[in-house]
């Protein structure tokens, strides 16, 4: 999903560009069926139908929401949109989409791009935090006021600050809206709820980026590092050689932290994101620095550590540090041993360099959205549902001889 960072930067453009041009944000807030984007995406456009930024669906609702911004921009009203994609969009506008669900988006004027700049700086602080936007129900009689972006949260609901960024045209029940930006933080994933038959709210927590950082800087590190560039992550190669940091080929959103002699691995972690949101995959192909680096990582509350190299390696690894883990009071229970991804990486059959990076990188998708990782076709629940992946149903597929 495109961050507010790219909106902010496209609307940027756009204001220099064109500045007599007003912007219009839409947002997805809520999906009944199934949908290739989820509540949260937004789309920049202009009040003369251009795209400017982001996507609320798989390219079939863009034109037609781009379209609808010249309305929005001229009256000054959010409205709200219904898509019922499972229809054929050839009579909307020209294309069948054959889509399998139900789209309900908020397009607002925006005066005022500057909170998207506010709302990408609270999620790299990974303290916490969250995107507040009151709408009217899809009930709500036609010339309610349709809302817009309400507030921003900076930290946790309880003792975050509340910053106001529209003062709505009635009233809300901000000790509901405070219960379920817990309920949303809770679960990581956008919350879109009724508060009385005429309005609703939709919550976006901000979860934080994902932090990886690559211990060891060979050429392995580039490949890993570009491919989790692309995904938005927070990339750090860590190395004790400043030559190896030197001889890197990295774009700049990497960053490269040498490592001093007297830090120590844990010192060094410590420094860094290290929470639910982080992965550290060790990559230096020395025995005793990975050795010295999985014991420093194992008992933080890291949500991914991945060893390159063999079954065996791995194996011999966590009989080597086993005895400083006790000495710590941190024990190698079953709870740290699943916590470790060694061999590193999906079996998806490459041995690349390239391949094996691809491999690393999906797994900590995988991991960090709590998925299995297996073929979407096996998939018993809704692909893009949020609620607990059960079992995969068994293949019907016959292997051939």
């Amino acid at each position: 999903m495109i961050g507010f960072v790219e909106l902010a930067r496209a609307a940027a453009a756009a204001r220099q560009a064109r500045p007599a041009v007003p912007l219009a944000l839409a947002t997805l807030v809520d999906v009944e069926g199934s949908s290739y984007r989820q509540p949260g995406a937004r789309l920049l456009v202009d009040g003369e139908g251009r795209v400017l930024a982001g996507a609320v669906s798989g390219g079939c609702l863009e034109a037609d929401v781009a379209l609808r911004a010249a309305e929005v921009c001229a009256t000054g009203r959010s409205v709200r949109l219904r898509y019922d994609l499972r229809a054929d969009l050839q009579t909307i506008w020209g294309f069948g989409a054959a889509c399998d669900g139900i789209a309900h988006l908020l397009l607002e004027p925006l005066p005022d791009w500057r909170w998207m700049v506010q709302a990408e700086s609270v999620r790299a602080r990974r303290q916490g935090g969250a995107v507040v936007t009151v709408l009217p129900t899809a009930e709500a009689s036609e010339g309610e006021e349709a809302g817009g972006t309400w507030m921003l949260l900076d930290g946790a609901p309880d003792s975050g600050h509340w910053h106001l960024l529209h003062s709505p045209a009635t009233a809300v029940d901000e000790d509901r809206v405070r219960a379920l930006t817990q309920v949303a933080f809770r679960t990581a994933s956008a919350v879109y709820e009724p508060l009385s038959d005429q309005q609703a709210v939709f919550i976006e927590p901000l979860v934080a980026p994902v932090a990886l950082h690559l211990v060891g800087g060979g050429r392995g590190a580039e490949t890993f590092a570009r491919m989790a560039s692309l995904l938005g992550w927070q990339v750090t190669i860590l190395d004790h050689r400043p030559a190896m940091l030197e001889a890197l080929s990295t774009e700049r959103p990497v960053h490269r932290r040498l490592v001093a002699a007297d830090e120590t691995p844990e010192q060094v972690l410590l420094s860094l994101p290290h929470d639910g949101r982080s992965a550290v995959a060790l990559l230096s192909h020395i025995f005793d620095v990975d050795g010295a680096w999985l014991t420093a990582a194992l008992p933080l509350p890291l949500g991914y550590i991945g060893v390159l190299g063999s079954r065996s390696r791995a194996a011999q690894l966590l009989e080597r540090i086993e005895p400083a883990l006790e000495a710590r009071g941190t024990p190698l229970t079953t709870k740290l041993r699943h916590k470790l991804h060694a061999p590193i990486g999906l079996d998806l059959g490459g041995e690349s360099p390239a391949s094996i990076a691809l491999s690393a990188i999906a797994e900590i998708e995988a991991v960090m959205h709590a998925r299995p990782a297996g073929f979407l076709r096996d998939r018993v629940s809704p692909i893009h549902g949020r609620s607990p992946t059960p079992q995969p149903r068994p293949s019907s597929h016959t292997p051939e001889n």
